[in-house]
């Protein structure tokens, strides 16, 4: 072998040896490359994981410096109104290299807008620096989110084509996992606000479905759950538990009167004066804690109920319904008026009135039903005689409701008679019922339930159809020269719409209206004398003529008597019964008659049923007498022989 083939063998040696270096290097790369690539999956997962981009950009920057050694890395993000860069990552914390600076003059130059039109990494330089600066947009396939600027100091540094590659792979990963992180967070934060907003509607779900919503008060729900935890407390305890049930009387009318929300409006004030006055009962308390353990809320309607726990007596109760009484006395100003308003309250005690909530809270139910019968402002405790009553006005009050369309109501007339000629100058229409179990049931007995269930205002129509009807068969039948009185109940006259509605029967009837006579109770227009006198006064100048039904039972007072448009006056028969034995009531019947004639007023004597009554009231000059003496209230087939005979009838009772 000579030298020269030697040599050509040591040369292709030293060939193939730079072939297999060249080729380790590639592959190296190629691994390098494979291996960062898979690692890059972490960015999108953790960056969604952790929602920080701050990990995104310490991620990046580890696998950057893997390629290139970058003496500072910054990212900068864009802003999409304005298209300005901001930096928002950086590891020049000393802004040792000026990299605020830096990135003003590169901005300037219009290097960054060159570099945004590159799809890979871009030298550039910097007239304020010595270092080489490496720009490479952050973008997705959705927008360009900012940029990456990378600084390395040793200018001998070369960036090959797979090195370039690899940059570009790794910043658009990155740009993907801050656009995937904004993303992440965004939801997330959606997510949070919605789970914030979902659990406050939540919690004030869970208030509303055990708190009344007007006056934020524990609704009947409430009231039921505390009641039966205090009943067991108490069995173990030897506690009482009183109930006590709260309604506000004439509350309807208040309604009917002002609208609902003013009864609305109402019954927020009241809620709040019932807290005040629970609160200040405090100092009532006769247990341990010096404090009443108590719950008040609203059943429904105007209907309020007090719970009292681990009492050991009754008698700071009586002392704490009284307050209540007097708290809910209390003047109360709606759409500029004052309203006088007042409460029934019915009381039951656990364990002597019941052993569970329903039971209790029936009994003080009966009880408060109760004391509403006796008038307004009362209170009652349960007592088995109360549920007896109770459940007999329940049966009759739902019988009632099924009486008019029955036909089971009818009504008969009572003649009254004038004192001096005898003849029959009205007569009263009084309802009845027939019920087809009980037979003829009083107006004593129904009226009260009819006016407490507001069932008087349907019956009150139903007499006025019936007796207009019957006053233009009369007129039909030749009869003249009589008024029919129809009584008309505190709810009735209060009713909104009454004279239009009056109006419209009278007209369907066919009736002139001073055929017609209304006799109404003090106790419907005292309570708002301006609105009564408003009412009386529409009536009086439709024709109808107005009459005070039993008065000297009621509240007027002469300032007031003299600002009614009224025609008569009718004495109640409580004072003529004992007019000829009752001194009294015969100074009472004098005065009463001798005032209506000074005020040119009629009087009318009810409940006349003898002869020495009849002659006191004919010295007295009384103008009309009504009773049993001349006639019980009869059916309307009775009253033509009436009409026609009243004159020798009368005067032999009358003794003309």
């Amino acid at each position: 072998m000579t030298l020269d083939d030697n040599n050509h063998d040591e040369n292709e040696l030293d060939f193939l040896r730079k072939r297999v270096e060249h080729l380790e290097s590639v592959n190296r790369w190629h691994l390098n490359a494979l291996s960062m690539l898979t690692s890059m999956e972490g960015v999108h997962g953790n960056a969604m994981q952790m929602r920080d981009p701050r990990i995104i950009f310490s991620t990046t920057r580890l696998y950057l410096q893997r390629i290139v050694d970058f003496d500072v890395m910054a990212f900068l993000a864009i802003n999409e109104d304005d298209s300005s860069f901001s930096l928002i990552d950086s590891d020049d914390a000393d802004n040792e290299f000026g990299l605020d600076e830096i990135i003003d003059n590169l901005i300037n130059k219009g290097e960054f807008a060159w570099a945004l039109s590159q799809n890979h990494p871009v030298e550039v330089r910097s007239e304020i620096s010595p270092y080489r600066v490496i720009l490479h947009m952050l973008t997705t396939k959705t927008r360009v989110r900012g940029m990456f600027l990378g600084i390395v100091k040793d200018v001998n540094t070369a960036f090959s084509s797979p090195a370039q590659n690899m940059m570009s792979i790794i910043l658009n990963s990155s740009a993907y996992a801050l656009e995937s992180s904004e993303l992440y967070r965004m939801i997330s934060g959606h997510n949070q606000n919605l789970e914030e907003q979902i659990a406050k509607r939540t919690s004030e779900l869970e208030f509303q479905y055990v708190h009344d919503s007007l006056t934020g008060l524990p609704n009947r729900f409430l009231f039921q759950d505390r009641l039966e935890q205090a009943m067991i407390r108490a069995q173990g305890m030897g506690h009482l538990v009183v109930v006590m049930l709260i309604d506000l009387d004439m509350f309807k009318r208040i309604n009917d009167s002002f609208g609902h929300s003013a009864g609305d409006q109402l019954l927020i004030i009241v809620a709040e004066r019932l807290r005040q006055c629970l609160l200040a009962s405090d100092a009532l308390s006769d247990n341990d804690k010096g404090y009443l353990n108590l719950t008040l809320a609203r059943l429904g309607g105007d209907e309020f109920a007090v719970m009292l726990a681990d009492v050991d007596s009754i008698d700071p109760v009586n002392l704490i319904i009284k307050r209540i009484v007097e708290t809910l006395s209390k003047n109360v100003e709606l759409e500029g008026e004052e309203i006088y308003t007042t409460c029934s309250i019915g009381v039951s005690v656990f364990p002597k009135d019941g052993y569970n909530t329903d039971t209790l809270i029936k009994n003080a139910d009966a009880a408060m039903y109760h004391a509403k019968r006796l008038g307004r402002n009362h209170y009652q405790f349960y007592t088995e005689e109360l549920n007896e009553a109770s459940y007999a006005h329940l049966k009759l009050e739902n019988q009632l409701r099924f009486a008019i369309e029955r036909n089971e109501f009818f009504l008969v007339y009572q003649p009254k008679i004038d004192v001096f000629s005898g003849r029959i100058v009205g007569m009263e229409a009084l309802i009845r019922w027939d019920h087809p179990e009980m037979g003829i049931i009083s107006p004593a007995e129904f009226i009260p339930v009819a006016e407490y269930t507001g069932l008087i205002n349907t019956i009150g129509e139903y007499v006025l159809i019936t007796a207009c009807t019957q006053v233009k068969e009369w007129l039909n039948a030749g009869f003249d020269n009589f008024r029919m009185a129809i009584n008309l109940s505190p709810q009735q006259f209060r009713q909104h719409g009454l004279l239009e509605r009056i109006k419209e029967i009278v007209t369907r009837v066919g009736v002139d209206p001073r055929y017609l006579e209304v006799e109404i109770t003090e106790g419907a227009i005292i309570d708002d004398v301006d609105a009564a006198i408003v009412t009386m006064q529409s009536l009086h100048d439709l024709g109808i003529a107005l009459s005070i039904d039993d008065f000297g039972t009621g509240y007027s007072s002469l300032s007031y008597l003299k600002r009614f448009p009224i025609d008569s006056l009718k004495i109640d028969q409580s004072f003529v019964r004992d007019i000829t034995v009752d001194s009294d009531d015969a100074s009472i019947v004098i005065a009463i008659i001798g005032m209506a004639h000074s005020m040119g007023l009629k009087v009318i004597a009810e409940g006349v049923e003898t002869n020495s009554q009849l002659t006191f009231l004919q010295a007295l000059k009384c103008d009309e007498i009504q009773g049993f003496l001349y006639s019980p209230p009869v059916s309307p087939e009775h009253f033509p022989e009436m009409f026609t005979s009243d004159k020798s009838f009368g005067q032999s009772h009358l003794g003309l």
